[in-house]
């Protein structure tokens, strides 16, 4: 769901009219398209390892724009896309067309309750360090904090951690997994919503109307910890955030190895504070494409004329995404000397280390400040 909504939002910003979202199954709402073949074709290739080094992120400005001037056949997102940034707006597109609710599904946590998400399943065994379990003292604080009835629904496996919750809330509600779609639906149609550490879980919170999600940055949901991943909606007033230090899950039997460090070692933070986490970041390979100039790039680089000669402006925008950003290659030429001449403030920051190239410090504040890169650019202004 993730990497449709993110090609969804691809294609929105390209509004070319015979565009299509190809190689899509997502069951859960009968969504289904058939792949095709990209024999004889050239096209872009977002990979994985560049996602996945993007927090998830899709850099939809730059690709955008180089779609419209290199007209690949096709873009491939190989990605998993987990970025709350990569996803329009529900200002933009109806996700209740998208992503219809089940009619037929009508029972849901209500005003007086607070649906407490459960994952179960396969990940109790440890298959993935990052599917952390939630100390029970965590849903004892919300449940205290709220006055709701609480309501344990999902993957009730019998296991020592469930043990403990029901001996913990006596008065619980225990609410067994009622299969895939009634358990999206019933998170999602809930007022209250403590999340699982659970991408299923996330989305279902996420789509919901809910009055107020109580959010575990913890596992996944921590970029600290998955930092392939970023699903902090932090201008979704409907989110309240607490942060958990970084702790890997134990197969369930030994559940009590990393729960126990973690009971009440977790705090609430800000909206404001959390933001500030991700301030003052070094450029990323999405920072880099949004500047990524194909002409300069050539010019800069003439041991790739050959390939670029037989595959044009797609060669190279895929050769930076592949390699060139990671041997350090520049995505459009800067006139160092001219620019540390012009701007000598900015070389100050840059000494400073505050910013580790004068290009870091262009892409991140010269741009947006209106600085020119090099004199041509002055000649041409005056012009």
């Amino acid at each position: 769901m993730m990497m449709y909504l993110t090609a969804l939002n691809l294609s929105r910003k390209l509004n070319i009219p015979s565009s299509q979202i190809r190689n899509v199954h997502i069951p859960l709402f009968e969504i289904e398209s058939s792949d095709f073949s990209m024999e004889n074709l050239n096209g872009i290739y977002d990979r994985e390892k560049n996602n996945s080094s993007l927090c998830g992120l899709f850099p939809i400005n730059g690709y955008t724009r180089l779609i419209k001037s290199s007209r690949p056949d096709f873009i491939n997102l190989e990605g998993f896309y987990q970025n709350i940034n990569n996803f329009p707006l529900s200002s933009e597109i109806n996700y209740a067309s998208i992503f219809p609710e089940n009619s037929r599904n009508t029972d849901h946590g209500g005003d007086d309750d607070i649906v407490i998400n459960i994952r179960g399943g396969e990940v109790l065994n440890a298959i993935h360090p990052h599917y952390t379990l939630i100390p029970s003292e965590f849903y004892a604080h919300i449940i205290e904090k709220t006055g709701k009835n609480p309501i344990f629904y999902g993957q009730l496996d019998d296991t020592p951690y469930l043990t403990e919750l029901k001996e913990k809330f006596p008065h619980a509600t225990f609410i067994a997994s009622r299969g895939i779609k009634e358990d999206f639906d019933y998170i999602r149609k809930s007022s209250f919503i403590i999340p699982a550490i659970s991408t299923f879980s996330w989305m279902a919170a996420w789509l919901s109307n809910a009055k107020k999600i109580f959010f575990p940055i913890a596992g996944i949901f921590s970029p600290q910890q998955h930092p392939s991943s970023m699903l902090l909606p932090l201008n979704d007033n409907r989110y309240e955030f607490y942060i958990f230090p970084i702790y890997f899950c134990q197969p369930v039997n030994k559940y009590k190895d990393y729960i126990d460090p973690v009971r009440n070692n977790w705090q609430f933070i800000s909206k404001n504070k959390l933001s500030r986490l991700f301030e003052n970041k070094p450029s990323t390979l999405g920072d880099e494409i949004d500047f990524f100039v194909p002409e300069e790039y050539i010019e800069m680089y003439p041991d790739l004329k050959g390939a670029y000669n037989e595959f044009g402006k797609k060669y190279l925008i895929n050769h930076f995404c592949d390699y060139g950003f990671y041997e350090g290659r520049k995505p459009l030429h800067l006139d160092e000397v001219f620019y540390s001449t012009i701007y000598p403030n900015a070389a100050l920051e840059v000494a400073l280390g505050n910013y580790k190239s004068l290009l870091e410090y262009y892409i991140k504040t010269g741009f947006s400040s209106g600085h020119y890169r090099n004199r041509k650019q002055i000649i041409c202004s005056d012009l």
